[in-house]
Parts: structure tokens; sequence; C-alpha cells
């Protein structure tokens, strides 16, 4: 681990000892959870395939198959 300082506002400090009294966990402890939530919520929107915009190219030419499709994304 690695010690770090981090300045708060004196309402949100007073905020998260309480929350610390009420839950009985050290406050350093719910720093590091909420940090590591925030992180974890930010490295799973990297590269999604449902962040890709739908494109509307026009007119279906041709009907395609189940199989035509599996034939055009192994080929």
């Amino acid at each position: 681990m690695r010690v770090l300082s981090v300045v708060f506002d004196k309402n949100d400090y007073r905020d998260l000892k309480s929350l610390a009294e009420r839950t009985g966990r050290p406050v350093a402890e719910l720093i590091r959870q909420a940090i590591t939530e925030y992180l974890n919520r930010h490295r799973s929107r990297r590269g999604s395939i449902f962040d890709v915009s739908v494109h509307h190219g026009g007119a279906q030419l041709q009907t395609w198959s189940r199989q035509d499709v599996f034939d055009e994304m192994i080929g």
C-alpha cells in the first residue's frame, strides 16, 4: 500500500467520520472502498461493444440467413 494525503471539505469530512462511527469502520477503509468502487466502475466502461452507436446505413440490399452472417464473420 501507498500512503496518500488528501484534503477534504470540512463538511464532507464530518459526514465521513459520522459514517465511519455508524458503521464501525475506520475512515481510511471507507475511503479505500470508495476509490476501489470508483475505479472498477470506470475500468468496466472501456471498450464495451454496447458503447458503440448504431449506424443506420440505409435500406437492406439482401436478406442474410444466420449461416450467411456466421460465414461472413469467420471468412
